[in-house]
């Protein structure tokens, strides 16, 4: 799975609403943008997930792998430290809610609000669908409704806590000029500069076998008869607001 919010060029930045590498299990939102935005710092409960890791990125020198333990918190996608386009990735901490195991459940919803005026990025995964809050419920139940006074708004306000909490605007490390003209889209990636370079680590069964992931794409395309997108509805509801 890759971004559901894609770039129109580089400087305009990217928003992963929800992106799943090779198995992975757990939901991750991720921010990949020009220099000059992280999320280092930020204060402690504003969220239930925490970031993903930066280990065994190759040495610039040597080639060899560096195992010391990072977090993705710079979300510029060429920062030394992390993999090539890696970003700053909140994860979620209940396994689950990707995947597999997201489809035995019979899917769920992914929500992320993006609100520069307030100064920050949310994401939200519910999977099954009945452990939505039931304000999200009744939007997404009234949404086409041919009354619009009877249609509800989604209020994040009276929601959980958000498993993914970015710092985005005036007064952060990450000004909100970063994110912009955005365009939604669902992608299908495979391999690539995270998937692939973290294949050895993800993949061993394959990688025994391939030594690449594009090789193990190339000699083993059944495995992906089944890679698709199934999706039941989207929503989206915007605010004017300036850039800061």
């Amino acid at each position: 799975m890759r971004h559901l919010t894609k770039r129109l060029k580089f400087s305009d930045g990217e928003i992963d609403i929800v992106e799943g590498v090779n198995y992975q299990t757990v939901a991750k939102t991720a921010l990949h943008s020009s220099v000059g935005c992280s999320q280092f710092n930020l204060p402690e409960g504003l969220a239930t997930g925490g970031w993903d890791t930066a280990v065994g990125i190759p040495d610039r020198k040597t080639g060899k792998p560096d195992m010391t333990l990072r977090y993705s918190k710079n979300c510029f996608v060429y920062d030394a430290h992390q993999w090539l386009n890696q970003g700053c990735v909140a994860v979620d901490h209940v396994e689950g809610r990707l995947g597999e195991p997201l489809n035995a459940k019979g899917g769920g919803i992914y929500v992320l609000e993006w609100d520069p005026v307030n100064r920050h990025i949310r994401s939200w995964v519910f999977t099954p669908h009945s452990e939505a809050p039931q304000n999200l419920l009744d939007s997404i139940s009234t949404a086409s409704h041919p009354d619009p006074r009877q249609r509800v708004s989604p209020d994040p306000r009276i929601w959980p806590l958000p498993y993914g909490y970015y710092a985005i605007g005036k007064g952060t490390h990450c000004p909100a000029s970063h994110f912009q003209n955005m365009h939604l889209v669902f992608n299908l990636a495979l391999c690539g500069s995270v998937a692939g370079n973290r294949y050895f680590m993800d993949c061993p069964k394959e990688f025994k076998q391939f030594p690449t992931c594009n090789e193990y794409i190339a000699s083993n395309p059944e495995a992906l008869k089944e890679a698709y997108w199934k999706i039941k509805g989207t929503r989206v509801e915007i605010l004017s607001f300036m850039l800061s």
